[in-house]
């Protein structure tokens, strides 16, 4: 019996091991070495664009970063993960670059992610892009003016709410102007037109960041301009960076019939955001009064609403007030 299992062929008497495929290898030198192999380490894909893009297409085009020290391509494919559903898996090309199209997305949010699948496995997956689909219009609403309302000066507010994000342009068709809407975080929103005699039908179109569009009409009446004093602005917008800078003022006095009015006594006042409150006092003359190139220096400026006013003092003892909003931006 023992020299049917052979163990009668060893000089020290020990069993012979099982398992000869994981016995050592003989080196040329005579000693015993492990016989191990080596997975490579895959490297990290590079996915390009933005970190987050928005989106009304149903799908979406990846352009992913090759790096030259990929181990064997014609064993090692690319794959495309949509959250943890592989989306896309494709050979690797010669080229540096590789552009995997028709990436079907859902609505909202899509986080993608490339990686390589090597012989031994899958290796590190790519810093995630996100693609936000929305195929939803934004919406618009005006709480005030309420429509038809007859207006009696030349400027108005338009104010309303629409998505978060949104730019928004109000269009007058009588005047054939357009100003842009500041929106808010919160969707809120203010603009202020210019208004013509009469009817004006104005259009306010929303285009959020995914390129959905939506619009609103309303349409305001503007009556003949009852006050006696009007007051212009040089500008009613500054950037902040661009200060120090100036402004000028400029009102107009007329009496009941239209005639410009001399000797009216006037006090401007002019109150930047952030910046302290400064007055000029002067008279009319030919029905003009003036305050030109007031400095508006940078130090202490802050993003907001300021105001401009002139009072008028009118020969017969009748005071007018009239006061125009200007941004810092």
């Amino acid at each position: 019996m023992l020299a049917g299992t052979g163990a009668l062929d060893r000089e020290d008497g020990s069993p012979r091991s099982p398992a000869s495929s994981l016995s050592p290898a003989a080196s040329p030198d005579g000693t015993d070495k492990a016989t191990t192999v080596a997975s490579p380490m895959l490297p990290v894909p590079t996915l390009e664009g933005a970190a987050t893009s928005f989106t009304r297409d149903r799908d979406w085009q990846v352009t992913i970063l090759i790096p030259a020290g990929l181990p064997d391509r014609r064993q090692t494919r690319l794959a495309l993960y949509r959250d943890d559903e592989l989306v896309a898996d494709a050979p690797i090309r010669r080229e540096a670059e590789q552009t995997l199209e028709a990436i079907p997305l859902r609505r909202g949010e899509n986080r993608l992610t490339a990686t390589f699948r090597g012989p031994f496995g899958e290796g590190p997956r790519s810093p995630e892009l996100i693609v936000i689909r929305d195929d939803v219009a934004p919406e618009v609403t005006v709480s005030d003016p309420p429509p038809g309302k007859e207006i009696v000066t030349e400027q108005v507010t338009i104010s309303g709410r629409t998505e978060p994000g949104a730019q928004l342009m109000v269009a007058n068709a009588a005047t054939e102007r357009s100003t842009p809407a500041e929106v808010s975080a919160d969707g809120s929103f203010g603009a202020l037109i210019d208004l013509a005699s009469g009817s004006n039908d104005l259009s306010l179109q929303a285009t959020d960041a995914a390129g959905n569009i939506a619009s609103a009409q309303l349409t305001l009446i503007r009556g003949e301009v009852t006050t006696p004093a009007r007051l212009i602005l040089s500008q009613t917008a500054f950037a902040i960076t661009r200060l120090p800078g100036s402004i000028s003022l400029r009102v107009l006095v007329v009496d009941s019939a239209g005639a410009p009015v001399d000797g009216a006594a006037v006090v401007f006042s002019l109150s930047p955001p952030g910046l302290p409150t400064t007055t000029y006092s002067t008279v009319t003359v030919r029905g003009t009064a003036s305050w030109l190139d007031v400095s508006m220096p940078r130090g202490g400026a802050t993003a907001g609403e300021g105001f401009a006013t002139a009072r008028v003092t009118l020969p017969d003892g009748s005071v007018v007030d009239v006061t125009r909003p200007f941004t810092f931006r």
